[in-house]
């Protein structure tokens, strides 16, 4: 039999009506009843993902850690806004952990008619008990995303999740024989740079006290010319330079002669901003 537990964190799967709008209010067991199975329930946080930080990322890390002797899998209902930040973060922080953790939310709240939050939170249950799919993964509009490529992609729509190498996890995955192990990250200095026309130099430079920057060019790769100066000037003071396209789908190329900063810089392929931005925070290269 497989052991498995809910950590809930809120978000608007949890919420219910207030004369202040829309506030996180269910607990775990009260949304186990909408749902065909049950589990042990951890109450976290009632929060909305938007406000939440990394260092609660960590605590729920240091839960999934903690409790791996105890459980074989784990469900963590989440908010969408920053949901595949948080599958990210816990991508990075427990290597090769050899537990299936499956994080899902909803974009309608559990107690609305019509909402898509009952049958997310029956697919992350089923998945977790099944206990076939290793490591980090989303469960939302009928589809399963792994940790390291899943992105949202509207505010709206029930399908609010994709992955930018357009792969779903179709097949288990199999337990990694690596050892597992739980990590922190090295640095929070990483800047996130988005690459216009009429970005100045000034504004490029300004980041030379981070230690790392994610770059994110123009198409597969471009960018103006004094952009490229600047971030060069970046490097030379030490900083990382990680480049990746603003496009969703593809990765940066050196194709045309315009594209020569990709040759200079550290491409990003096939992986989400959010992953993106948490491997350089671990160091993970």
């Amino acid at each position: 039999m497989i052991n498995s537990l809910l950590i809930t964190t809120g978000g608007t799967i949890s919420c219910v009506p207030t004369e202040e709008g829309l506030k996180p209010g269910l607990l775990g067991a009260d949304l186990l009843k909408y749902s065909n199975y049950w589990c042990d329930v951890l109450d976290f946080k009632l929060i909305d993902s938007s406000v939440m930080t990394d260092p609660e990322r960590q605590e729920i890390a240091r839960l999934l850690w903690e409790n791996r002797e105890k459980y074989d899998s784990f469900v963590i209902t989440h908010g969408t806004d920053s949901m595949a930040y948080t599958a990210a973060y816990l991508a990075c922080a427990l290597q090769n952990f050899d537990k299936t953790v499956v994080l899902t939310g909803s974009q309608l709240p559990m107690v609305y008619q019509g909402t898509d939050a009952v049958d997310n939170l029956n697919l992350a249950l089923k998945t977790a008990l099944t206990g076939e799919y290793y490591g980090i993964c989303i469960a939302i509009g009928g589809r399963l995303l792994p940790a390291e490529s899943v992105t949202k992609m509207e505010t709206e729509g029930f399908a609010a999740f994709d992955n930018v190498d357009k792969t779903y996890l179709t097949h288990p995955i199999p337990k990694p024989t690596a050892k597992a192990e739980y990590l922190e990250p090295k640095t929070d200095m990483v800047g996130v740079i988005y690459i216009t026309p009429n970005l100045s130099r000034g504004v490029i430079l300004s980041y030379v006290a981070m230690d790392a920057v994610l770059v994110l060019l123009l198409g597969a790769g471009g960018m103006p010319a004094v952009c490229e100066a600047a971030l060069e000037r970046l490097q030379a003071a030490g900083v990382k330079v990680y480049i990746k396209s603003q496009c969703m789908y593809g990765k940066v190329e050196e194709i045309y002669a315009a594209h020569s900063g990709v040759k200079k810089f550290i491409p990003v392929k096939d992986e989400s901003i959010e992953y993106t931005i948490y491997k350089i925070m671990f160091d993970l290269e």
